[in-house]
Formats: structure tokens, C-alpha cells, sequence
């Protein structure tokens, strides 16, 4: 029906990424990079793996399994991950990693399958609102990080510069858990991922309306409060996706500081994608 995906700053690059094609629908939001130079090709090595990824996911025929897609996107990841780089990583954290919310269709079935903090809401033909991701996705790690950096802003505008100033080596640690034990998983240049996606699927008996949003534009329902997951699927509909991106950046804009909502940065890049189900 719609997709919208818009950055969270105009000097910075869009790392998310979305797309559909008539069995398949996905957004991802690559996963801002702590390296200090450059890994990958492109405007941002988050960038690169969410626009990776998104190319190798409509490279594919008709799908139903989706972990087994996720399988081959995380194989086709690795090939290009090890032709294209610019140079050996030096640790674990500088990898490349993006979330994904990912539907797939078949006759009588809604199949969901995702990783990281992405969404999907899947309004079912019983009036039904259905939300599938991680619940909360703010980890107390998260809501830790940002206090921390609202304690030591001292005027220091909310963003990368920020980030990198006060919370950086907390953030290089956690990310060297992704992918691995009693850490969490995001799709990247490894295929184990696949195994360890969250796969679930819905029954339909009638056609189905599915937001897919990255959590960039899912703030304004888990972080605001602004809107409850029937009003957000709702107004995407009857209003689009622009009105309420609009309205995702005023919120933002009247606090710039993140004193009434903690945050990292002021604004994160806000991808939603909203799809008509057939099934």
C-alpha cells in the first residue's frame, strides 16, 4: 500500500532499508557502526549490510519457509562481506549487523520471522490487532545508556558525537555478544543466525493489513505513547505513513534534549512499509 523510510538526521546516512515483492514483505534497520573507519563500502557500514541484505532478499522466487531464507540472505551476506570489505576487522563490535521484521504469504497462512527490534502489526480480518517482535525492545542496558548520556550531555546535542563521547566503550562490549551465547542475534555476515531467527506464522481466514516498522517508527507507539498499536495501524491507513512521520518528528523536535524521553539520539532513521495480505 505504502512504504516511507526517512533518516534520522539530513547529515547522516539512511541506514534502514525495505521492500516487498508479491510473496514476501521485510524492513531492516542496520545497526549504527562503532568502527572509527570505515569497514565497508558506501555511506555507512550499517548501511551497507541493511541494503545487502534487502538486495538478497527479493533475489528470491516465491517463499514460504522464511528461515530458510534468512539462511541463504545470512550466506549471501558472508560472500559479500568477504569480496567487498576494505579491510580486516579489527574486533567483533565493528561487524556489520541489521534487524529484521520479515513476512511471508501462502494459501490460508501469514508466516512472520524476525530478529532484533523491528515490528510487525497484522490487523487479521476478525478486527483482531496482533503484535509480533521483542516485547519491550528497550533492554534496561538500553534505558541505562541513555540516562547515562543525558547525565554527561552538558548541552552536547543528543547523536553520534554524543554517543561516541560518553557511552561508546559500553556499546563496543555489547556489541561484541551478537550473534553469540547468552548474547542476542541480528542478521550480518553469519549464517547461524538463521537457526536462532524467531519464526512464527498466523492463521488467516480473510485478507490481512501488516505494519512493518523499524523501531525508529515504532517509537511512537513504544517510546511516546502516542499512539496504541490498533490507533498506529489505523492511522497508517487512513491517513498514511507521512502524517504520521510528521508526527513522530514533532515529537522529537519539542524534545530535543531527550529530558521527556530518554533517548540516543533525537532522532533515529524511521522505516514502516504497510502491505495488503491475499492469502
Amino acid at each position: 500500500i505504502e512504504g516511507l523510510s526517512i533518516p534520522g538526521s539530513p547529515e547522516r546516512a539512511n541506514d534502514d532499508a525495505l521492500g516487498a515483492d508479491h510473496s514476501i514483505a521485510f524492513v531492516l534497520d542496520g545497526v549504527t557502526g562503532l568502527a572509527e573507519t570505515p569497514l565497508m563500502p558506501g555511506e555507512s557500514d550499517a548501511a551497507w549490510v541493511a541494503q545487502t541484505a534487502r538486495d538478497l532478499l527479493l533475489q528470491h522466487g516465491p517463499v514460504t519457509e522464511l528461515r530458510a531464507l534468512i539462511g541463504e540472505v545470512a550466506r549471501g551476506i558472508v560472500a559479500r562481506f568477504e569480496k567487498e570489505r576494505l579491510r580486516e576487522p579489527v574486533a567483533r563490535w565493528e561487524l556489520p549487523w541489521t534487524t529484521l521484521s520479515l513476512i511471508g504469504v501462502e494459501s490460508g497462512r501469514l508466516n512472520i520471522a524476525y530478529v532484533g527490534d523491528s515490528r510487525a502489526l497484522v490487523e487479521t480480518a476478525d478486527d483482531e490487532v496482533h503484535n509480533f517482535g521483542i516485547n519491550p525492545s528497550r533492554t534496561a542496558f538500553e534505558t541505562r545508556l541513555a540516562s547515562k548520556m543525558l547525565a554527561a550531555r552538558k548541552g552536547q546535542a543528543l547523536g553520534v558525537e554524543s554517543i561516541r563521547a560518553t557511552v561508546l566503550p559500553e556499546l563496543r562490549r555489547a556489541r561484541e555478544m551478537v550473534n553469540m551465547p547468552n548474547g542476542f542475534w541480528l542478521l550480518g555476515a553469519d549464517a547461524s543466525v538463521a537457526a536462532n531467527a524467531t519464526v512464527t506464522s498466523l492463521a488467516l481466514d480473510g485478507p490481512a493489513t501488516v505494519l512493518l516498522a523499524t523501531d525508529g517508527f515504532y517509537a511512537l507507539s513504544e517510546d511516546y505513547k502516542h499512539y496504541g498499536d490498533r490507533e498506529l495501524i489505523a492511522t497508517a491507513q487512513t491517513l498514511g505513513l507521512g502524517i504520521l512521520a510528521r508526527e513522530l518528528r514533532r515529537i522529537e523536535d519539542e524534545d530535543p534534549e531527550g529530558e521527556r524521553f530518554p533517548r540516543m539520539k533525537k532522532s533515529d532513521d524511521a522505516t514502516a512499509l504497510l502491505v495488503r495480505v491475499e492469502p
